[in-house]
């Protein structure tokens, strides 16, 4: 199930072991949800600990066991279990078990998700260097991706008011270098 062309529902993020079915997307994406469908490789790595400034996010599984973690309170769920987590809470999520986890999701409002996943999946689809988690590993494309897309998400454990300073020094940075923040090669 390894489609990867821009005008596909399915997106992939080889090295993090996740690839993802966009479901539902919103009409109006400033007050509609996206909904997904996800899957994680066993050995796959689900995204660090972050916050979602502006959306709700909720995961309920379909098959496997869903570790996640919000707010510092960790645990395992299993098929028909369900996790919702409000905007501005830290949270991740892992396959904590030994096989394939399914599972149905989304955010709400859907804001611009599709896109910014879309590019942080292709980039290192494509060779981009790349954490665990499938995230773009050059800080000077990142940064500019970052600045595009600052509705998107934060680390959890760095002040997002430094991160905002960092993105904003480092952005110009990244656009001098040659880094851009439109990628239509994987929006279509």
């Amino acid at each position: 199930m390894e489609l990867s062309q821009p005008d596909d529902d399915i997106v992939v993020a080889p090295r993090s072991g996740k690839r993802v079915r966009f479901r539902e997307r919103p009409e109006d994406p400033d007050a509609d949800p996206l909904r997904f469908e996800m899957w994680l490789d066993a050995d796959g790595h689900g995204p660090m600990e972050h916050v979602h400034p502006e959306q709700d996010e909720w995961l309920e599984v379909v098959e496997g066991r869903l570790g996640v973690s919000v707010a510092g309170d960790r645990r395992t769920l299993g098929p028909d279990e369900a996790v919702t987590i409000p905007a501005g809470v830290r949270h991740r999520f892992w396959n904590a078990g030994d096989e394939p986890l399914h599972l149905e999701g989304g955010v709400d409002p859907g804001l611009r998700t599709e896109a910014f996943m879309r590019i942080t999946y292709g980039l290192p689809r494509d060779g981009a260097p790349a954490t665990p988690s499938g995230m773009p590993l050059n800080p000077l494309l990142l940064s500019v991706l970052l600045a595009e897309y600052d509705d998107m998400l934060y680390l959890a454990h760095v002040p997002v008011a430094l991160q905002r300073l960092g993105i904003r020094l480092v952005a110009p940075l990244g656009r001098l270098a040659g880094y851009e923040n439109e990628y239509p090669e994987y929006l279509g």
